[in-house]
């Protein structure tokens, strides 16, 4: 019987505990469904931003006077566009390839006439087209090494002090830039650029995706740097977001391109155009108006990328603005501040960082944060055993004060943590019940009589008999007549036979 007994202890314990970790896993799966925070199409392209880049591109060139035959102070062309971030630790940027590269005969063309207007002036005013030919064709054009001209080409992130320079060296925000691959307008236009990562201005990134899986008709986001207007050029490091979708796909050249319908203007150029993902999809090249616009499918950035050995990946400045702007959506205001002064630690000039910064701060001030992790009972404080059914209610009260004050976030907090206290006063309860049921059992069935004790103290009441009739065979009688003989006699005094 203890043999069943034992396996009935096991048989329970196991249950006990079988039940208890599906219990606990169950209520973690659900907490973690439940604060989980999902990046909306907003926030995803919040993320994105950061990666993205103002490009100024100077191509400067020195005249050669004929009549003079010295050479001219460098005279220079500026042009804006539009790049993103694909390797922040690398620091390669993508961008249009003919914001690197530009026509030598149009260059030729605006130098020299330039020139001529600013030295001899109205001079020139008796000027016939033959003579301008002859200008265009004779006069010479190059950079300060030889060749056609030369080129600069500089990068400003989203920062709070930026403006287009007539010198660049003259304004730290400009970085110096490094083409190292790009293909021409008539092919892909897209360019390669690398700067040198510098301490204090650690780089965000973005994810390059499939252009093979975007349909018509998806919708697209469009992040660019537009040089169209005095307002736009006042405030040059203010990227526009606008929306579009694709229209359709194109073959020009040999090449396929992605017909999108969206506002993008001169300066968008090179610019990232996102998926409802947040994943570069095609880079803004060409346009015919204001909302019929060209892309050069992503497919064709990886390429490049591919060609040149650059790995497209996120950085640290990502990881810690992300996990900010998680903290920041689920009102953990403290929380958010510390994700965003990491990302300030990185790079002291991300704007959106000290943006969310100053209005978590006066969320915080106001009393709208919500706690990340709440305060629980002390387990091991409190007396679980001798009074289970207080703590009980004490614990049940907990969620419901929290909900009230924190909101929906703390009540899934609370909750786990009521079904995490209870699983463990309820466990050494019923286990220790179970133990306490076991250990009178068994003093019951060793203090009762068993069958065996039963069977054997039967006989000993039948063995009483027996003694009786020994005392009787204390008095002697003659085997011959049946006549009482003294004890010790040795023949019969009634019959004279001789007594055994």
């Amino acid at each position: 019987m203890s043999k069943k007994i034992l396996k009935l202890l096991v048989f329970c314990f196991t249950l006990v505990f079988v039940l208890s970790f599906l219990s606990i896993a169950y209520a973690q799966d659900t907490t973690a469904q439940d604060t989980t925070y999902e990046l909306t199409t907003q926030d995803k392209v919040l993320l994105t931003q950061p990666s993205v880049c103002f490009i100024t591109t100077y191509y400067w060139g020195y005249v050669l006077d004929p009549w003079n035959n010295i050479w001219s102070d460098g005279y220079y062309q500026a042009y804006v566009g539009t790049g993103f971030c694909v390797n922040p630790e690398t620091g390669h940027i993508i961008t249009a390839g003919h914001m690197v590269e530009i026509s030598e005969a149009d260059f030729k063309y605006d130098l020299i006439y330039t020139y001529l207007t600013n030295t001899y002036g109205s001079d020139l005013d008796a000027w016939t087209d033959a003579d301008w030919n002859w200008a265009y064709e004779n006069i010479k054009v190059e950079g300060s090494e030889g060749g056609s001209y030369d080129r600069q080409v500089y990068v400003q992130f989203n920062n709070a002090n930026a403006g287009i320079p007539d010198n660049p060296s003259d304004f730290d925000t400009f970085i110096r830039a490094e083409v190292i691959d790009y293909s021409g307008w008539e092919q892909r236009d897209i360019a390669l650029i690398r700067i040198q990562p510098q301490t204090g201005r650690a780089l965000s990134s973005v994810i390059v995706g499939d252009s093979s899986m975007v349909e018509v008709q998806d919708n697209l986001t469009i992040i660019g740097y537009p040089w169209t207007s005095d307002i736009g050029q006042e405030n040059v490091l203010n990227p526009t977001i606008t929306s579009g979708s694709i229209s359709g796909r194109l073959m020009l050249g040999g090449t396929e391109v992605l017909q999108i319908q969206g506002d993008a203007r001169p300066g968008n150029s090179g610019g990232p155009v996102l998926n409802k993902d947040g994943q570069v999809v095609g880079i803004l090249t060409m346009l015919t108006d204001e909302t019929n616009n060209y892309l050069r499918p992503s497919n064709d950035i990886k390429e490049i990328l591919s060609r040149n050995g650059v790995t497209n990946k996120l950085g640290m400045v990502d990881e810690e603005f992300k996990q900010g702007l998680v903290m920041y959506r689920l009102k953990h205001y403290s929380e958010a501040i510390e994700h965003f002064n990491a990302v300030l630690n990185l790079n002291q000039k991300h704007l959106l960082a000290q943006d969310y910064i100053s209005t978590s701060q006066e969320a915080v001030s106001k009393g709208e944060d919500v706690p990340l992790v709440e305060e629980t009972p002390i387990v091991e404080e409190t007396p679980i055993v001798e009074e289970p059914p207080i703590e009980e209610e004490e614990i049940q009260e907990v969620p419901e004060k929290e909900i009230g004050e924190t909101g929906e976030s703390e009540a899934v907090s609370a909750a786990l943590s009521l079904k995490m206290i209870i699983l463990v006063i309820v466990l050494p309860i019923l286990f220790v019940i179970i133990i306490v049921v076991v250990v009178v059992v068994l003093v019951k069935r060793r203090s009762a009589p068993t069958k065996t004790e039963t069977m054997r103290e039967k006989p000993a009441t039948k063995e009483g008999k027996p003694k009786k009739e020994e005392s009787k065979e204390k008095v002697k009688y003659c085997p011959s007549c049946g006549n009482k003989v003294e004890e010790g006699q040795k023949f019969c005094s009634s019959c004279g036979g001789k007594l055994s």
